[in-house]
């Protein structure tokens, strides 16, 4: 039914000498997004404790 292009997991990794190459790009761009999603959930952070500390009573 399926016909896939690898038959186990060391020719996955080693993808014809390509491997290296392909999962360092990966993995780079799995890094970029998690850094750029932590980066923006602390700027949120502290815009709300900005504004808390500007609607606070006086």
């Amino acid at each position: 039914m399926f016909d896939l292009a690898f038959n186990n997991l060391n020719e996955i990794l080693a993808m014809d000498g390509h491997g290296v190459y392909v999962w360092s790009v990966y993995s780079i761009a799995i890094s970029i997004i998690v850094a750029s999603f932590l980066i923006a959930k602390n700027r949120i952070k502290g815009v709300k404790r900005k504004i808390k500390i500007k609607n606070a009573p006086s």
